[in-house]
């Protein structure tokens, strides 16, 4: 029971109300999962668009500081795009060509190596029958039928590299000029504004960072693979270089096709050789250095970026583990970093509470970093006033008495 004439604590229904938008937030963002995993052909396609342009800004940026016309740098950036989508493009399917002509030559190598085995397992007590089931997926036809199936679906990537040059076109176009749009959003919305504006430079920098790592360790790779004397350098390396933007396990991914030719065109101490300096180079790079670099880039952390790659892959699909950093990143700024009440979220994701940095210039207002908002307000029933304005909180108020003896005071 509460002293007479004292109000009672609002604790508890604060709390409850609280408690309650955390449930309808969480309710919304499972909703809109959901529908995003069931659009996920065109959202991936669409967001993949919305990275590759940001990541050309800074080129179209500077083109019209050089007193090139808006339009004609917009397309320059979007040629840019479009040159560099269509060299992996080329290089992948001319690797994968050269994987497929290149199988049927290991045919018997392959049988060989599979009868060896089946004697081994017989010889350690094994059954027929165990030996047949563990041994029947990787039949040699039903590998090189796969890799061809993977090819020959020639109506999905021609769908999905169609709608990802059309979307890469319009994001271009509308970006030609967001100098007005930008402005008005960092007047109405200032920490959404710098959060986007935080997004934008940091998914910049996560693509770069990743390319230059991806081609560090493409060559790295065919140079061990050229000195154990291994077929298709070119093609591992074009491999190597793809898989290095999935997070984590990227490496492993480009690592078994090279150690599979490997034991199939030499023997099997070359392919634990081959195995081992892979395991070695690639840790160094993909899970030392690249995670150190890339999140000091984008400000994930490990665990927020092995997570993410999971989930996205579940929710996106094939695309999920390459778009799982730019992803987690857009989440996390506009549900997190956009809000001053939910950006203490970000620091479990491997981010800080200071301010978000701001990769360029909202002309003619500069984006404001995220604020603080004052939760606290004052009660409506005090209200100092000094020369008929409403004072400042914190300000001490001296009345006419007050001022009158310190007047006296400083004469004396």
């Amino acid at each position: 029971m509460s002293a007479p004439g004292t109000p009672s604590s609002p604790a508890v229904p604060v709390v409850a109300a609280e408690g309650i938008r955390i449930l309808y937030a969480g309710a919304a963002l499972v909703a809109c999962l959901v529908g995003i995993y069931f659009i996920r052909d065109v959202v991936a396609p669409v967001f993949l668009a919305i990275t590759l342009v940001l990541t050309v800004r800074p080129l179209v940026l500077w083109l019209n500081d050089h007193k090139i016309p808006k339009l004609v740098s917009a397309l320059i950036g979007m040629l840019v795009v479009f040159l560099v989508l269509l060299t992996i493009l080329f290089a992948v399917t001319v690797a994968m060509i050269q994987f497929i002509q290149a199988m049927p030559a290991y045919a018997d190598r392959f049988t060989e190596l599979y009868n060896a085995a089946s004697q081994q397992l017989l010889a350690w007590g094994v059954s027929q029958e165990t030996i047949t089931e563990w041994l029947r997926t990787f039949d040699y036809t039903r590998l090189l039928g796969y890799v061809t199936g993977v090819m020959s679906s020639v109506q999905f990537w021609a769908t999905f590299l169609g709608s990802l040059f059309l979307f890469v076109a319009f994001v271009a176009v509308d970006l030609t000029d967001t100098t007005e749009k930008r402005s008005k959003l960092a007047q109405l919305r200032p920490n959404l504004a710098a959060a986007l504006l935080d997004f934008s430079w940091r998914v910049r920098k996560y693509w770069i960072v990743n390319t230059i790592f991806g081609v560090a360790v493409a060559l790295i790779n065919m140079g061990i693979l050229t000195w154990l004397q291994i077929p298709l350098v070119l093609t591992w390396g074009i491999l190597a270089f793809v898989t290095a933007y999935i997070p984590n396990v990227g490496f492993i991914i480009g690592m078994v096709p090279p150690a599979l030719m490997a034991l199939l065109a030499r023997d099997w101490q070359t392919m634990v050789i081959m195995v081992a300096a892979y395991v070695v180079i690639n840790f160094i790079a993909s899970m030392v250095i690249q995670p150190k670099v890339t999140g000091d880039a984008v400000g994930l952390n490990i665990t927020t970026t092995f997570i993410s790659l999971v989930f996205w892959a579940i929710i996106i699909g094939p695309l999920g583990p390459i778009l799982a950093v730019p992803l987690t990143l857009c989440c996390k700024s506009v549900l997190f970093d956009a809000d001053p009440r939910t950006r203490w979220l970000s620091v479990f994701m491997g981010g800080s509470l200071d301010n978000l940095v701001t990769g360029e210039e909202v002309p003619p207002v500069q984006a404001p970093a995220v604020v603080e908002d004052d939760e606290i307000e004052p009660d409506p029933d005090i209200e100092h006033r000094l020369d008929g304005k409403p004072e400042a909180p914190g300000a001490v108020v001296e009345t006419e008495d007050e001022a009158e003896v310190a007047e006296d005071d400083g004469r004396s």
